[in-house]
């Protein structure tokens, strides 16, 4: 399933704190590079990007390590 990139974002906005996307983010800066995108890309998102599966699994990972919570991805598509 594919996850939008600014779904995942405002999910982390309304679930953590505003500065939890780009705190997020900066964990997985080379991931975000190696995607072809820029931390600016990633903070001024075009809702309809879909995050690549390497990038959203980073993310998870991140999410994971910095605020020891997990997002189930089917949630993801209401935000």
């Amino acid at each position: 399933m594919a996850v939008k990139a600014s779904n995942f974002k405002n999910w982390c906005t309304e679930n953590i704190s505003p500065q939890s996307w780009t705190r997020i983010c900066l964990k997985c800066l080379d991931q975000v590079r190696d995607a072809g995108m820029t931390l600016k890309q990633m903070e001024e998102l075009d809702p309809d990007i879909d995050l690549p599966p390497e990038l959203l699994t980073s993310l998870n990972e991140a999410l994971e390590e910095l605020y020891e919570m997990s997002v189930d991805e089917s949630l993801l598509i209401r935000y």
